[in-house]
């Protein structure tokens, strides 16, 4: 057994805490329930409410139900209009951190960045040549 205290900083505020599963202070986790709690209890007035509708009526910000619907912890399946928002375009999205979109996009140019590469290498191995040293 060490004799090593098990405490970080808190992420959100840079107090020192004893280390937990949630990896925040008891101040931030009180408040990230309580704004989770103001959340739901909206949510089950309304559920057909968006992401901005939401953030006006209970004064938390987009980006943090934004954070909450990333953590997993504000689920999507439950309510038809929040939605995330793709990393790349900020487009709606429901699941995941990429609309289908830029999704596509990037495989298609790691694709053909692969095709590029391949050609290059054939066109290299086309042009070389073993020389023998004539004696």
């Amino acid at each position: 057994m060490s004799n090593e205290l098990n405490v970080a900083n808190c992420p959100k505020c840079g107090k020192i805490f004893q280390r937990n599963i949630r990896n925040l202070c008891q101040s931030c986790s009180t408040e990230e329930d309580t704004h989770l709690k103001v959340l739901e209890q909206q949510l089950l007035r309304n559920r057909q409410l968006s992401n901005a509708e939401l953030s006006s009526k209970v004064a938390i910000p987009e980006d943090k139900i934004r954070y909450l619907i990333r953590s997993g912890k504000l689920r999507l399946h439950d309510y038809p209009n929040l939605a995330d928002s793709c990393d790349n375009c900020e487009a709606p999205i429901r699941k995941g951190t990429l609309c289908l979109s830029c999704s596509t996009k990037i495989q298609n140019d790691i694709e053909y960045a692969i095709e590029q590469d391949r050609l290059l290498k054939e066109r290299i191995k086309a042009n070389t040549y073993i020389s023998r040293d004539s004696q």
